[in-house]
């Protein structure tokens, strides 16, 4: 991939779209309803539930073709089809190698170790570092199995605690090689801690789903510590500062692209997560909660601006709305003297529920740009890699059912001959 040419075309899409990114719709609501096609609501709003549970889903939908929505949708998938990479057979490996193994941890697990294993037969590393490893999983399975010595950082002591109690009872086998523990931090001064003493030309640098700017520090370290080799999957790309970890790449920077708010941010986390059509309706139930509540702090108490108020038990958004709007108004301090009834007859008005709906409509619109922005993000971190003198392959490792957060950037140090 041409990570440039890409980034361009990325670029102009999420600066086309802009308005529908960088705000919640329930900041400057009804105006914010203005940045979204009258058309696409009108389309969608003819859809059944099914139908936009699976458009959500980003399955495809028979009664948006032809439309513009449908060219949207299309412009979307285009930039964000990444390949993925080359299938290998699951590891034939004993019942002991994933004992207490999650299912989304084994099937991460079954996908990285076999390209941990070419990478190690064409770069020359001594060991892998696994940054955020736990209980030490990944790094048991490589190190007992496939002879490739590992050190598991994690700034959890009570889960690296775990994992060395159970390599005390797992099987090893005669061939197996050694498992480290690393109680630490990575972070930008990594030079200056005993990081430096495992994180070097020798190690090949994973970061299974690094944090938010773990990517970034990471990423950085890789290239710090001349580390020869580098797979990295990021995830939580909110918790990341938008003006201080923004962009990376000198690429990025020269051309002026836009720039990530949290709103941004949020919805870039927040892209590709599956679900059940349950699952969905449940959305929708706290999405109409939340909005609603939204409205009648505007309509009763002038508040235009998305206010925080938390997030309460699931169970709370299938009984009564007075039930929920009772909890949020205490919470914001707010005194009153509405009734139960006034509150479900307000929810349940006519004229609410239209709103909601429409609402709720620009929702799934906006929803669709998460994965663009996800990828963007990837792309930065990409050309960042690639202007360090690394060879870069941005690619899907994980089945999205099982891992959605499945782009991994692997990075290799290109030979100064």
């Amino acid at each position: 991939m041409n990570y440039k040419s890409h980034a361009q075309s990325l670029a102009e899409l999420i600066d086309l779209y802009s308005p529908l990114w960088r705000e919640e719709i329930m900041n400057e609501y009804p105006e914010s309803l203005n940045n979204y096609p009258s058309e696409w609501i009108k389309l969608l709003d003819t859809l059944s539930e099914n139908e936009l549970f699976d458009i959500d889903c980003k399955r495809h939908v028979t009664k948006v073709e032809g439309s513009s929505f449908h060219e949207f949708l299309k412009k979307l998938q285009d930039l964000t089809d990444l390949p993925f990479i080359v299938k290998y057979p699951d590891l034939p490996l004993e019942n002991w190698a994933f004992h207490g193994v999650k299912k989304k941890k084994k099937h991460e697990i079954q996908k990285i170790v076999p390209i941990l294993k070419k990478i190690k037969d064409e770069v020359e590393f001594v060991h892998v570092v696994d940054i955020g490893g736990g209980v030490g999983h990944l790094s048991r399975v490589l190190s007992h199995y496939h002879q490739i010595p590992s050190v598991s950082i994690d700034q959890n002591i009570e889960f690296q605690k775990i994992g060395i109690e159970r390599l005390g009872k797992f099987r090893k086998l005669e061939d197996a090689e050694h498992v480290t523990f690393l109680n630490a931090t990575l972070n930008a001064n990594a030079e200056d801690t005993v990081l430096s003493t495992v994180i070097n030309d020798k190690a090949m640098i994973l970061g299974l789903h690094t944090c938010g700017s773990l990517a970034h520090t990471l990423i950085r370290s890789a290239d710090k510590f001349k580390s020869p080799a580098l797979l990295s999957f990021g995830c939580c790309y909110y918790k990341m500062d938008p003006v201080l970890d923004l962009p990376l790449s000198d690429y990025y920077k020269s051309q002026n692209f836009p720039r990530l708010n949290l709103y941004g941010l949020t919805l870039a986390t927040r892209s590709h997560a599956p679900m059940s059509f349950e699952t969905y309706q449940t959305k929708e139930r706290v999405k109409n909660y939340r909005n609603a509540l939204h409205l009648f702090l505007l309509k009763h108490y002038n508040n235009k601006f998305f206010t925080s108020v938390g997030e309460c038990h699931i169970s709370t958004y299938w009984k009564p709305f007075h039930l929920y709007i009772s909890d949020k108004l205490q919470e914001l301090k707010i005194e009153h003297a509405f009734s139960n009834e006034f509150f479900d007859d307000f929810y349940n008005s006519n004229h609410i529920q239209s709103e909601l709906r429409q609402m709720y409509l620009c929702n799934i619109i906006r929803w669709q740009l998460g994965r663009l922005l996800e990828v963007y993000l990837q792309i930065d971190r990409c050309l960042y890699l690639e202007e360090q003198g690394f060879s870069v392959k941005l690619e899907q490792y994980f089945d999205e059912e099982i891992s959605p957060r499945n782009i991994g950037i692997l990075a290799q140090r290109k030979k100064v001959h």
